[in-house]
C-alpha cells in the first residue's frame, strides 16, 4: 500500500496511475491540487470576508478527486460537503453577539456568509482547547460560549439569531441537550487525552525559540541543531512545521505575522507560545478530520479553518498541500515545500535516516509533556540573561 501511496502523490499522471494499480488503490481518495483539472467546483475556495479568513490546507482552485467511484471519468458530479471550522475567537464573538448584543459590523458580515453557504459548523477547536485549558478558564464563560454556537447553529438566518434572547435559547430542549453533550467532553473527556500532537508542537515551538534567542549561527546551523533535539529527544519528524521553522530562523518576512509577536523582552512568553502550539495543531486537525470524514464515504467532505488570525492565514499559504492520499481513516500529504528541498537538504535526510529507527524505537516511550516542562524552563533561563 505504501508504494502505490508514494507513486499517487508524486506521479505526473496520478488519473492513469490510479486506473493502472486498481485493485491495489480501490481503497484510497486522492486529492490532486496541483493540476488543471477542476472536478471539486469553484465554491470550496478560501475566501477572505472583511477582516476573516475562511481557509482550507489548500487553496482547492484546481482540485481533482480520484477513487473508486470516479476513477474512469472525472466528470463524475461530485457531492462535496463544507464544514468550517471556528477557532476560539470566532466563538467568543457569537457569545459577545447573543449575551450582550453586541457586534461588530465586519463580524457580521462573516456570519452572513457562514450562513449563505449552507456548511456545516463545528466548534471542535473551541471544545479542544477549553477542555485541555479548563483549569485557566470560567466554566460560566465557557457555557454561554458553547450556547451561543449552538444558537447560531440552530438559527436559519443572522434576524432569527439576532432575535434571540440568552435567558430563553439556553433552555431550548435542542441546545440543552447539545450543550450538556459538549461540556461533557470540555470536563471530562477531553482532559483524559494525552494530546501527543499537541504536546510535540508545543516542544518544537519552545526549542525554535529557545535556539533562536541563544545563538548567532546561521539559519542552517539552528535547523540542524533544531533536528538533532528532533531526533534524540522528540523522536518524531514534523515536516511541515519543521519547514516552518527553518523559515523563521532564515529571517523569511513572510513568517514574520505568526512568529513575530515573541521577543526576547516580551511578557507572558510561555502563554503565547501555548497558543500558537494550539493554532498549528487546529490546522493540523484539519487533515485528521478530512482523513476520518472521507474513509468510505462516497461524498466529499472539507474542513475549513475560520479565523481572523492572518498569521494563521499566512501559516497555510506558505505551504500548501499539492497532494493528498486518505485510505482507513489516514491521510498522506505532500507539500509544495520541505526542508529535504533546502540546499543543505542532503544532509538533513542524512541525519533523519542514521536515526529513523532510534526515533522508531523511542516514540512511543517518550513523555512529551515533561519535555515540554524542561524546555519551558530552558527558554525561560535563556531569556533570563
Amino acid at each position: 500500500m505504501e508504494k502505490i501511496i508514494e507513486e499517487l502523490l508524486t506521479t505526473d499522471t496520478p488519473w492513469e496511475s490510479f486506473k493502472e494499480n486498481y485493485y491495489s488503490a480501490q481503497d484510497i481518495r486522492l486529492f490532486c491540487f496541483d493540476n488543471e483539472i477542476n472536478n471539486f467546483g469553484m465554491d470550496f475556495t478560501s475566501k477572505q470576508i472583511d477582516k476573516y479568513i475562511v481557509h482550507s490546507f489548500s487553496s482547492l482552485e484546481n482540485t481533482l478527486v480520484i477513487d473508486k467511484y470516479n476513477f474512469e471519468s472525472y466528470f463524475r458530479k461530485i457531492k462535496v460537503h463544507r464544514c468550517f471550522d471556528f477557532d476560539s475567537n470566532i466563538i467568543s464573538y457569537l457569545r459577545n453577539y447573543l449575551v450582550y448584543k453586541q457586534i461588530d459590523p465586519s463580524f457580521k458580515k462573516l456570519l452572513v456568509y457562514l450562513k449563505s453557504s449552507g456548511a456545516q459548523i463545528s466548534c471542535s477547536p473551541y471544545i479542544l482547547e477549553a477542555g485541555a485549558n479548563r483549569h485557566d478558564v470560567d466554566t460560566e464563560f465557557i457555557f454561554e460560549s458553547v450556547v451561543s454556537f449552538f444558537a447560531f447553529d440552530k438559527a436559519q438566518s443572522i434576524e432569527e439569531f439576532d432575535s434571540y434572547s440568552f435567558d430563553t435559547i439556553k433552555n431550548d430542549s435542542e441546545i440543552v441537550k447539545n450543550v450538556s453533550r459538549v461540556m461533557q467532553a470540555i470536563k471530562v473527556d477531553v482532559p483524559l487525552l494525552q494530546l501527543p500532537q499537541y504536546h510535540l508542537i508545543y516542544c518544537l515551538l519552545l526549542k525554535i525559540y529557545e535556539i533562536n534567542f541563544k545563538s548567532k549561527k546561521s539559519a542552517k546551523n539552528k535547523m540542524l541543531e533544531l533536528l538533532e533535539c528532533v531526533n534524540k529527544e522528540l523522536f518524531a519528524y514534523t515536516e511541515n512545521e519543521l519547514y516552518i521553522a527553518y523559515l523563521f530562523f532564515d529571517k523569511d518576512e513572510r513568517i514574520s505575522s505568526f512568529f513575530g509577536g515573541i521577543k526576547e523582552t516580551s511578557n507572558n512568553v510561555i502563554s503565547k507560545i501555548n497558543a500558537m502550539a494550539w493554532d498549528l495543531l487546529h490546522l493540523r486537525n484539519l487533515e485528521t478530520q478530512v482523513a476520518s470524514r472521507n474513509s468510505e464515504s462516497k461524498d466529499v467532505f472539507f474542513h475549513f479553518f475560520c479565523s481572523h488570525d492572518f498569521g494563521i492565514n499566512n501559516i497555510l499559504n506558505l505551504n500548501p498541500i499539492k497532494r493528498l492520499a486518505i485510505v482507513n481513516n489516514t491521510c498522506y500529504p505532500i507539500r509544495e515545500n520541505n526542508i529535504t528541498q533546502l540546499e543543505f537538504g542532503v544532509q538533513i535526510i542524512d541525519s533523519l535516516k542514521m536515526y529513523k529507527n532510534y526515533r522508531d524505537e523511542n516514540r512511543e516511550k517518550v513523555n512529551l509533556k515533561k519535555v515540554s516542562e524542561k524546555y519551558e524552563k530552558s527558554l525561560m533561563e535563556v531569556l533570563e540573561k
